[in-house]
């Protein structure tokens, strides 16, 4: 892969709402605590490692008004497991991504607010509900009109110790339509050897997220997305994230 050069594009899907265009510094941090092993006997400390944590960090432009950042922000403080998915380039299918729940911690309306400066904000939130953050894919980042499958990719099979993970964020919907989302698995890039259903999203009817997991073992190494689209005019604008962990 290409070196990134200077960071000018970086994603963001914050639940159900896209605020990559809010946001001009982005930090996620992935560490373990270390733990102290040593025994007697031992003349040189042994670690161990511990407790995985996540910490999400950003900084951006503050706005107000219906749906701004700073309504999201204020309504999500403090709500647990809360979707939250990151593109570290530029969010394209086929990228890489990272896939967490998080806990909205802080949320600073108004940072170094100095006279003649752009009124920035700042957030942060750590990982709840018990998962690590998973190194992940995006699978799926575009709007839909109508019923279709998205691209095969060979992600891996599924050990008997792994999991699965997937999240969805439906950033825009059409009223009085419906969307349903699957991921599917298969032994063949093709999906014609025997396609499986691993994980079956809540219909979505509106803007909304969800974080989904599948155990292992699961032999097939295809992924993709499917979806099925109703309604009079129908249009849904999702993303999708899937990684093995």
């Amino acid at each position: 892969m290409a070196e990134q050069g200077a960071a000018t594009q970086r994603k963001l899907w914050f639940g159900e709402y896209d605020l990559s265009g809010d946001m001009n510094a982005m930090r996620l941090s992935l560490g373990a605590a270390r733990q102290d092993n040593t025994r007697f006997g031992d003349d040189t400390e042994i670690g161990a490692g511990g407790l995985t944590t996540i910490l999400m960090e950003h900084e951006g432009i503050w706005l107000a008004g219906s749906d701004s950042v700073d309504e999201v922000l204020s309504a999500q403080m403090a709500v647990a497991d809360l979707p939250i998915s990151i593109g570290p380039e530029t969010g394209a299918d086929g990228e890489v991504g990272y896939l967490f729940r998080a806990m909205e911690g802080l949320y600073m309306p108004i940072n170094a607010g100095v006279i003649g400066s752009m009124h920035r904000f700042r957030v942060s939130a750590e990982g709840s509900g018990g998962d690590r953050a998973v190194r992940s894919t995006i699978m799926h980042n575009a709007t839909r009109t109508a019923t279709a499958n998205g691209t095969a990719r060979q992600l891996g099979a599924v050990t008997v110790t792994q999991k699965v993970y997937a999240t969805l964020h439906v950033i825009s919907a059409s009223a009085s339509d419906t969307l349903d989302v699957i991921v599917e698995s298969d032994s063949a890039s093709g999906f014609g050897a025997s396609p499986e259903t691993q994980i079956t999203f809540t219909q979505a009817t509106a803007i909304t997220k969800e974080y989904q997991t599948a155990a292992g073992a699961i032999t097939d190494d295809w992924w993709r997305v499917g979806y099925t689209i109703a309604g009079t005019d129908p249009s849904f604008e999702f993303v999708v994230l899937i990684g093995i962990l």
